[in-house]
């Protein structure tokens, strides 16, 4: 299932780069889950060339119904989120990484800052492929509208950030 998520933020893509990559700011967003019941930066590294490696654990806050439930088994849907910036780009590249399931889900996109006026406009385009006979598409809507549901969140705590660093 492919997805489009954009969200409009005060200030020129560069300053929103530079929040979205301070350690602070993504320490902050632990108060913000949204639907995660769990976020944590694992680690976030530049490397010499200017581009940024984060990880990202994650555990989705979900309720999962029976059928979906034998093929995760009792554990929690959770992943680590691996992205690399590319500062001259304004773009992130994403991919998710399970940690239950894993031959199951695969999700890879990215996430773009566009100059627009006095805003930046956050574009996350991915996909999401669950491979679970007959669940599969519910699964990806409820992945999907997860990950709709926590980008708002933090498109609003985004915006309170910026207004309030400014």
């Amino acid at each position: 299932m492919d997805f489009e998520i954009e969200h409009a933020v005060s200030g020129k893509p560069e300053h929103v780069a530079e929040v979205l990559l301070d350690p602070d700011y993504q320490s902050s967003l632990g108060d913000h889950l949204g639907p995660l019941s769990h976020r944590q930066v694992l680690e976030q590294n530049e490397l010499e060339d200017g581009r940024v490696v984060r990880h990202i654990r994650c555990v989705l806050d979900i309720d999962i119904d029976g059928p979906t439930k034998r093929f995760i088994g009792g554990a929690d849907p959770a992943w680590v989120e691996e992205a690399i910036w590319y500062p001259d780009k304004h773009i992130w590249e994403w991919k998710i990484l399970p940690e239950v399931a894993k031959e199951l889900l695969s999700s890879s996109g990215t996430i773009e800052l566009f100059a627009s006026g006095a805003e930046t406009l956050r574009v996350v385009t991915g996909h999401v492929k669950v491979r679970v006979p007959l669940y599969g598409g519910k699964v990806e809507a409820w992945i999907v509208d997860g990950l709709e549901k926590a980008y708002s969140d933090e498109a609003a705590h985004l915006e309170a950030w910026l207004s309030e660093k400014q």
